[in-house]
C-alpha cells in the first residue's frame, strides 16, 4: 500500500489489498445506484474491523452516509441493536421520517429510532414491514450519494436482525446502499444466512485468511517504524511461527516482546535478545480464553487438557485421558477446528494440532500446576494403554507428560530409552539432543546412579556423533559420579567413553589418563569382558607402538566378540586394520571387512558407515579412485556422524591435491579446520598440515611449505613423514634439487622409524625407489627386480614403482616392455604432478636406452608445468628436448597456437603459415602476408608436414582447413 493510501488516523492495513479494492470498488458501484452486500467472514483478529474501518473511512470520504452498527458480545442479544445503533444517529441530523416516502412506516421505523407516533398507533410491525421500512429508510438517506451500512458481529445478533439483513441483501440491487457485515466462520444462525445468500448471489461471502510471510514483514516493519528490509529473519521467522499470520496475534506479540526486552530496535534494523523471556500478551489470553468459552465447559476443558498434552496432541490419548466418548470428542473437535484453535494433520487422522503456539500457551495458563499434573498423570496412563512398551517417539512423548506429572526420576528414565534407541538406530543427532535434556533433567535431584547412567548414554552419543569438545566439558561431572551407588564397572565405562573423546580431540596424554583411571576401578581381577573396551581404546592409544598396540587389539576383539560386546568388536578390529595398513593393503582389508560383517550382524549402522568408509579409503589407496569415499562422507551426514564425515572430507581434500585440483582441496581444508575448531576434533590437525604442504609442494612454493612444515610438532607427529616425503621431496624436484630431494626422504624415513606414518606413502616405496634407480643404486636396482613391496601397490607408491621397472627393464634391452609400463600408467594418470614430475625424471634414461616416447614426455611435462606455472621443470624440459635435438619453440606469453599444435613442437611462425594454407595459397602469397622470403615459408611448410606427419602440401592443406574449423586456441 502507498502511503497516499493511508489515513494517519488508522492503523496500516497489510496483506488485504484484493479485499480492499473489491470493498473500494463496490462503494463506488452504490454511489452510481447498484447496491449490494458484502459478509467479511474470519475468524477472530484476521482483521475484519480493520477492514470496515478502511470502507467507512473511504465512504465518508466519497460523501457517503455511513451508518454503523455493531451487536453485543456480553450478555443475551439485544432484538436489533445493531440497526437500531447504525439508524439512531439519523434522528440527530434533522426529520428524517418526515420524507413523504417514510411517512406509512414511522410506526414500524419506531422500533429502531426515536419518532413521536400518532395517537392509537401501537403494536409491532411484521419482520418484513420493518425490513422494507428500513430499506426505503436507507434509500433516503442515501440518496444522490450512496449508503454504506456496516454491522459487525453478525454472529452475536437476535434472529429479527437477521431477518432484515436477509431481505435487505435480496432488495439492494437497484438502491444505492451497499450492506457491509462481519461474522465468525463458525457454526449459526449468521453464518447459515450468509452462505444462504451467497448461494444465490444476494450477497458476496469474503473469507479472511491469514497473513502471509511477506505481509507480516509489512505489519512488522509499520509498528516499528523500519524499513521492511531491515527486519531481521529470525524476528520474522518467530513472529510467523506464533502468529500462523494471525494481524491481531502479531501485533500483540510484537508489543510484548517489545516491552520484555526480548526484540531491540535500532537504526539500522532490529534483533531478538537471547535469554530474555517474552511472556503471552494479557489481550491474547483473554481473546483465546473467549474463544474457547464459546465451546462450552465440555468444549473448554478438553482444549485445556490438550494444551497440556502438547502443541500436538493424538486424539486417542486425548479421549482415553477424559474418559469422552467418541461422538463427543469429535464434536468438540469440530467446533475447535472452526473456530480456528486447532486444526488436523495432514494424513494421520489421529493427530490435532493447536493453530499457534500461542493458543496453547494460552490456554495452558488457565490452569495450576496441580491441575496441569493431573490431567499429564492421566494421559501417561492413557499412553501406555494404548502404547505398552512406548515404541517409536510415543518414549520421548510420554516423557515430557512424566515430567509434568512431577516423576523427574520416570521423565529421565524415558528420555534415555529414547535417546538409546536413536542411537542403535543411527539417528545421532536426535539421540544427541535427547540425552542431554536428560542430563540437564537428570543434574536437579536425580539419584546418582541414573545420572551416571545418563552420562554414559550422552557420551556415547557425543562420541558418534563426533562433537568432542562438547563431550569433554562434561569432564568436572565425573567428580560428583564418584559414589558408592554408582558400580565401578559403570564408571570404568564412562572414563572409556572419556578417553575415546580425548582421542579424538587429540588429547592423547588425556586419553591416557582416562584409561588408567578405569583400569584402576576395575581392578586386577577384572574379567576379560570388562577390559576389552580398555583395551580396544589402548590399541588406538598405542598406535606408535605396534607390536603391543596389535596384542591390545587382538585381544579386545577377541574378548568382545564371545562377550556379545559388537561395537568394542568393532572398535578393536578397526585398530588392528589401522596397524596392518602401515604397511600395506593386504593385512587391513581383512580386518575392515570383518568389521563390517559384525556391524552388518548386530545392526550398528555407524560401525557400519566407518567401515565401509576404511573399506573406500582402502580402495582409493590402491587406485586413486575417491567415488567411495565420497559416498562415505554423504553417508556419515544423513546419520550426523560429523566426526566420521570430518575425517572423510580431509581425506577427500587430500585427494583433490594430489589430482592438482589446489583450489578445491584449499575450501574443503578451511571448511574442514572452521569444523574441526567447532567440533574439537584435534585428531585431523595432522593430515590437514599435510594437505597443507602438498597444495605447496606440488607447486613449487617453498615458503609456504616451509612454514608448514615448520607448525608440525616438535616430534614431527605422525605426519612428518608423509609430508617431508610426499611434499618436501616432490618440492625439491621441482626446484631441480635431487640432493635436497634425497634428504627429504632421508628425513621422511626417519620420522617413519620413529612415529609411523599412518600410511606407507613417506616415499620409501615409490619416489626414494625410483630416484635410486636412476642414481643406479644397488639397493634400488635390487627391489626394483623384486617388484617392490606391498606397500608399493599403493596408487601414489605405485607409479613411481613402476617408472623404476621400466627404467630397469629397458636397461636390460626388453624395450617393448618398458615402454607398454609407462603407457599403461599414461592412460590412467590420477596424480598429474606425480606423472610428469616422474616421466621428466625417466626420459634420458628412455632415450638413452632407446625406450618409450622420451620426447613426447618430455613436451607433454614442459607444457604441464609451464601452464602450472612452475617454471624450473619447464625449462629443464626444454632443455632435455634442445639435447635430443628437438627443436624446441620459443614461449611467448599468451602464445596463439592451439594446444594440440604445441604438444607437436610448431612454433608461431608455423602456426601463422599453417592458417594462410587453410585458404591453398601459395608460397609467394604467403610470404607476402606475412613479411618473408618464398624461400622460409617453404622451409615452414616442410617442417609442418613433418610435424603433422602429413603426405604432402596438398594433405597440409587440409589439415590446416581443419584445424581452423574445430581447434579453438586456449
Amino acid at each position: 500500500m502507498s502511503a497516499g493510501d493511508h489515513h494517519p488516523e488508522l492503523p496500516v492495513l497489510v496483506g488485504r489489498d484484493s479485499e480492499r479494492a473489491l470493498l473500494r470498488e463496490a462503494l463506488e458501484q452504490a454511489r452510481a445506484g447498484c447496491g449490494g452486500a458484502i459478509f467479511l467472514v474470519g475468524g477472530d483478529g484476521l482483521g475484519k474491523s480493520r477492514l470496515t474501518l478502511e470502507a467507512t473511512h473511504h465512504g465518508r470520504q466519497a460523501g457517503m452516509a455511513v451508518l454503523l452498527g455493531r451487536a453485543g458480545s456480553t450478555g443475551r442479544a439485544v432484538a436489533l441493536r445493531p440497526l437500531t445503533e447504525a439508524l439512531a444517529p439519523l434522528s440527530r441530523t434533522g426529520p428524517v421520517l418526515e420524507h413523504a416516502s417514510l411517512r406509512p412506516y414511522r410506526s414500524a421505523l419506531g422500533r429502531l429510532i426515536p419518532v413521536d407516533l400518532a395517537a392509537g398507533a401501537a403494536g409491532s410491525p411484521s419482520p418484513v414491514l420493518l425490513a422494507e421500512a428500513v430499506l426505503r429508510l436507507l434509500s433516503v438517506t442515501g440518496a444522490g450519494r450512496g449508503c454504506l451500512l456496516a454491522l459487525e458481529d453478525l454472529h452475536d445478533t437476535d434472529p429479527a436482525t437477521l431477518a432484515v439483513v436477509e431481505y435487505l441483501a435480496d432488495n439492494l440491487a437497484d438502491q444505492g446502499t451497499l450492506l457491509l457485515a462481519t461474522l465468525r466462520a463458525e457454526p449459526g444462525p449468521a453464518w447459515d444466512l450468509a452462505q444462504a445468500l451467497g448461494r444465490r448471489y444476494s450477497g458476496t461471502v469474503l473469507r479472511l485468511g491469514p497473513l502471509g510471510r511477506h505481509a507480516v514483514r509489512l505489519l512488522v516493519a509499520s509498528r516499528l517504524g523500519l524499513d521492511a528490509e531491515r527486519i531481521a529473519e529470525p524476528v520474522l521467522d518467530r513472529l510467523c511461527r506464533d502468529s500462523a499470520g494471525n494481524p491481531f496475534l502479531a501485533a500483540e506479540l510484537l508489543r510484548a516482546m517489545l516491552d520484555s526486552g526480548n526484540l531491540v530496535v535500532q537504526a539500522d534494523g532490529c534483533r531478538l535478545v537471547d535469554g530474555v523471556r517474552t511472556e503471552v500478551p494479557t489481550t491474547v489470553r483473554r481473546s483465546v480464553t473467549d474463544q474457547a468459552e464459546r465451546l462450552g465447559p465440555a468444549g473448554r476443558h478438553l482444549l485445556t487438557a490438550a494444551a497440556v498434552i502438547g502443541e500436538r496432541f493424538p486424539v486417542s490419548v486425548l479421549g482415553l485421558a477424559l474418559k469422552m466418548g467418541q461422538d463427543d470428542l469429535l464434536g468438540h473437535l469440530r467446533a475447535a477446528v472452526t473456530a480456528g484453535l486447532v486444526t488436523a494433520e495432514g494424513g494421520d487422522h489421529d493427530w490435532y494440532a493447536f493453530h499457534t503456539t500461542t493458543t496453547a500457551v494460552a490456554l495452558l495458563g488457565q490452569l495450576t500446576p496441580t491441575d496441569q499434573a493431573a490431567l499429564a498423570d492421566q494421559a501417561v496412563d492413557a499412553v501406555n494403554e494404548l502404547h505398552p512398551g512406548l515404541p517409536g517417539e510415543w518414549c520421548r512423548f510420554t516423557a515430557r507428560l512424566t515430567r509434568l506429572a512431577g516423576d523427574v526420576p520416570g521423565a529421565v528414565r524415558l528420555l534415555a530409552l529414547a535417546g538409546r534407541r536413536d542411537l542403535n538406530a543411527g539417528r545421532l543427532g536426535s539421540a544427541a539432543a535427547t540425552l542431554d535434556e536428560a542430563w540437564r533433567l537428570a543434574t536437579a535431584g536425580v539419584d546418582v546412579a541414573l545420572r551416571a547412567d545418563v552420562l554414559h548414554e550422552l557420551l556415547c552419543a557425543l562420541l558418534e556423533s563426533g562433537e568432542a569438545g562438547r563431550g569433554l566439558r562434561l569432564l568436572d561431572s565425573l567428580d560428583d559420579l564418584c559414589h558408592p551407588a554408582v558400580p565401578p564397572e559403570r564408571l570404568a565405562a564412562v572414563h572409556v567413553l572419556f578417553a575415546r573423546l580425548a582421542l579424538l580431540a587429540g588429547r592423547r596424554a588425556d586419553a591416557a589418563a582416562q584409561l588408567e583411571s578405569a583400569r584402576t576401578l576395575l581392578g586386577p581381577g577384572a574379567s576379560e569382558r570388562q577390559t576389552a573396551p580398555v583395551d580396544a581404546v589402548a590399541a588406538h592409544l598405542g598406535l606408535d607402538a605396534p607390536g603391543r598396540a596389535t596384542r591390545l587389539a587382538t585381544r579386545a576383539a577377541a574378548a568382545a566378540e564371545s562377550a556379545g560386546l559388537p561395537g568394542i568388536a568393532c572398535l578393536g578390529w578397526q585398530a588392528r586394520g589401522v596397524l596392518a595398513r602401515r604397511t600395506g593393503p593386504e593385512g587391513a582389508q581383512p580386518c575392515f571387512t570383518r568389521m563390517r560383517r559384525i556391524a552388518e550382524r548386530h545392526h550398528l549402522p555407524l560401525w557400519r558407515a566407518r567401515a565401509a568408509v576404511l573399506l573406500a579409503e582402502q580402495r582409493w589407496l590402491l587406485t586413486g579412485d575417491a567415488d567411495g569415499l565420497a559416498r562415505g562422507a554423504e553417508r556419515a551426514r544423513q546419520l550426523g556422524a560429523h566426526a566420521l564425515r570430518h575425517a572423510v572430507e580431509v581425506r577427500l581434500a587430500w585427494d583433490l591435491a594430489l589430482r592438482a585440483e589446489y583450489a578445491g582441496a584449499e575450501r574443503l581444508v578451511g571448511q574442514c579446520v572452521a569444523e574441526a575448531q567447532r567440533l574439537g576434533l584435534g585428531e585431523s590437525g595432522p593430515l590437514l598440515s599435510l594437505v597443507r604442504a602438498v597444495c605447496a609442494g606440488h607447486r613449487g612454493r617453498r615458503h609456504e611449505l616451509d612454514a608448514v612444515l615448520a607448525g608440525l610438532p616438535g616430534d614431527g607427529g605422525e605426519a612428518a613423514a608423509l609430508a617431508y616425503g610426499m611434499a618436501g621431496a616432490v618440492c625439491a624436484l621441482l626446484e631441480e634439487d635431487p640432493v635436497r630431494a634425497r634428504r627429504e626422504l632421508d628425513r621422511a624415513a626417519a620420522y617413519d622409524a620413529g612415529c609411523p606414518a599412518p600410511y606407507p606413502l613417506a616415499g620409501q616405496h615409490g619416489l626414494a625407489l625410483l630416484l635410486a634407480v636412476l642414481r643406479g643404486d644397488a639397493d634400488g636396482v635390487r627391489r626394483g627386480d623384486a617388484g617392490g613391496t606391498p606397500a608399493g601397490r599403493l596408487h601414489w607408491n605405485r607409479q613411481f614403482a613402476l617408472l623404476a621397472r621400466a627404467v630397469l627393464l629397458g636397461r636390460r634391452g626388453d624395450r617393448e616392455a618398458a615402454g607398454a609400463t609407462v603407457a599403461a600408467l599414461r592412460r590412467a594418470p590420477a596424480h598429474p604432478v606425480a606423472l610428469h614430475l616422474g616421466l621428466r625424471l625417466v626420459a634420458p634414461c628412455a632415450h638413452a636406452d632407446r625406450w618409450g616416447e622420451p620426447v613426447d614426455w618430455l613436451r607433454g611435462a614442459e607444457e604441464y608445468f609451464r601452464l602450472a606455472g612452475v617454471p624450473a621443470p619447464a625449462r629443464a624440459c626444454r632443455a632435455q628436448l634442445r639435447d635430443l635435438g628437438v627443436v624446441v619453440p620459443h614461449r611467448r606469453t599468451g602464445s596463439r597456437v592451439p594446444q594440440p599444435l604445441r604438444m607437436i613442437g610448431v612454433t608461431e611462425r608455423e602456426y601463422e603459415v599453417l592458417q594462410l594454407m587453410a585458404d591453398w595459397s601459395d608460397n609467394r602469397r604467403i610470404a607476402s602476408e606475412l613479411f618473408i622470403s618464398p624461400r622460409t615459408v617453404e622451409k615452414h611448410v616442410a617442417s609442418l608436414i613433418a610435424k603433422t606427419e602429413q603426405a604432402n602440401r596438398a594433405a597440409l592443406s587440409r589439415y590446416a582447413a581443419r584445424v581452423r574449423e574445430q581447434v579453438r586456441p586456449d
